[in-house]
């Protein structure tokens, strides 16, 4: 039996055809390679203040506000376990301001107002001091253990029964935040 000569080009196309193709197998699949994560946000409180000098013109007898008020900004980023925040405007001693050569103006002269509120006297027992306020205490939980806060505290001295001689009264106000 003759077998026709396209019959013989189609069944060497398709030897050829069989040759080129690859010949099928199973998928192959390399080992699982892995990259360990490690991101820490470490705690942080933080507390910046200005201007970083408050001016008074004093008057014989009675009050006069600063020049301007101190712009504070506190940010934190806090563990879970914490659960509040406050922030303290102190002085270290019940002197505020003294001229260095025995005239002092006591904390008791000196008052702040935070965000516009009522003046209060630095003579509140705070955490740092026993001649401070409180500019502000607030409760930690979801969604505020990392938070930017802003406040202001404006300042005033009172010389009212004071007697002060003419002369320059210079004093440092202490400003720091705590997280318990």
């Amino acid at each position: 039996m003759r077998v026709p000569f396209k019959a013989w080009m189609f069944l060497g196309v398709l030897a050829l055809v069989m040759a080129a193709a690859p010949s099928s197998q199973a998928q192959l699949n390399s080992n699982t390679a892995t990259v360990n994560l490690n991101a820490v946000l470490g705690e942080s409180l933080t507390v910046t203040a200005s201007p970083g000098t408050v001016n008074f013109t004093l008057v014989p007898s009675g009050p006069v506000n600063g020049s301007a008020p101190v712009a504070i900004q506190t940010q934190w980023a806090l563990a879970a376990g914490r659960t509040s925040v406050s922030l303290y405007a102190y002085f270290a001693s019940a002197t505020a301001l003294t001229d260095g050569v025995g005239d002092n103006i006591p904390t008791s002269s000196v008052f702040g107002s935070v965000n516009g509120g009522a003046y209060g006297a630095f003579t509140n027992v705070g955490v740092f001091s026993a001649n401070s306020i409180t500019v502000f205490s607030q409760a930690v939980g979801a969604g505020t253990f990392n938070v930017t806060r802003n406040d202001t505290v404006g300042l005033r001295i009172d010389t009212t029964g004071l007697g002060l001689p003419a002369n320059t009264y210079t004093g440092v106000l202490n400003i720091r935040a705590q997280a318990p």
